[in-house]
């Protein structure tokens, strides 16, 4: 097959691309990969399955702030943030906050998002869903205290506290 970009070189690589629940499949060669910004490194030695996930295909073109990330290092087990792009596995459970914010960037390079949005068993959906637009409510208070625009903050304050008040009926 030819490439879906170029239309002139053998496709050899097959691009999957999920954006908002909506799959793209293209199969493109390796010369117009290059030229979007799509890197494949192959490995011989044993790699990890966690490596799968963390960058073996880059795609974000930010890639280089993640490169240009200081060597930080978990204060608990000592564990380098360069380790952990390697290995894709956190050495306790502090590292998380060792590296913070560096962490909600890889996750939005390799899943396109960086929160989890599952399914919800029926019996508890109500209770959920009430639960996760507080959590919305709540972050948008917070925009908008922080931009001062207070009238709208007590708009949302008020509807908080009315799905708060449902809650606990629950």
């Amino acid at each position: 097959m030819k490439c879906q970009i170029c239309n002139k070189n053998e496709a050899n690589i097959v691009f999957t691309q999920i954006i908002n629940n909506e799959k793209i499949v293209m199969q493109i060669c390796s010369e117009c990969a290059r030229n979007k910004g799509l890197t494949l490194e192959i490995h011989t030695e044993s790699v990890p399955p966690a490596e799968s996930l963390v960058g073996s295909l880059t795609v974000d073109p930010n890639m280089a702030d993640l490169e240009s990330i200081p060597d930080l290092k978990c204060s608990i087990c000592g564990l380098s943030f360069a380790e952990f792009k390697k290995s894709g596995l956190f050495g306790c459970d502090c590292c998380h906050d060792a590296f913070g914010e560096h962490i909600t960037k890889l996750l939005k390079q390799i899943h396109g998002q960086n929160n989890h949005e599952g399914k919800t068993p029926e019996e508890i959906s109500g209770e959920a869903e009430i639960k996760k637009e507080i959590k919305k409510l709540r972050l948008k208070l917070e925009r908008y205290i922080k931009h001062e625009e207070y009238e709208k903050a007590a708009e949302i304050r008020d509807k908080i506290k009315t799905l708060e008040h449902e809650e606990s009926k629950l």
